[in-house]
């Protein structure tokens, strides 16, 4: 009996030391964890700021009427759309038509 004694608690520390180290590690690993959470709730945040200041800008007549103009062609009265000229292009270059019969391209692919 006096020899198991001392086995026993020398098992009995080892269990609590690893269920102490198991603990210790799973707080510092949490640890880890919030801080990745903070990040992830700033980058939230940030983007909420940003879409309820979008939604504020879309309910307004100014994003209405440049929406109407861009997207849909649409003017207020007494406004006119200009189509300006393009310019002429740059290569004036002479323009060579091909006057070859279809069926004499097909016969030179072929054979």
């Amino acid at each position: 009996m006096k020899k198991i004694l001392p086995i026993v608690i020398i098992i009995v520390l080892l269990i609590l030391i690893k269920n102490n180290i198991t603990h210790i590690l799973n707080f510092l690993s949490n640890g880890s964890t919030l801080g990745s959470l903070e990040k992830t709730l700033t980058v939230e945040e940030k983007k909420n700021r940003y879409l309820n200041e979008r939604l504020k800008y879309v309910k307004t007549d100014k994003f209405i009427e440049e929406e109407a103009k861009e997207k849909l062609g649409m003017l207020k009265e007494g406004e006119f759309f200009v189509i300006a000229p393009t310019g002429a292009p740059l290569d004036r270059g002479e323009i060579k038509v091909d006057t070859t019969p279809n069926w004499k391209k097909w016969w030179e692919l072929f054979f």
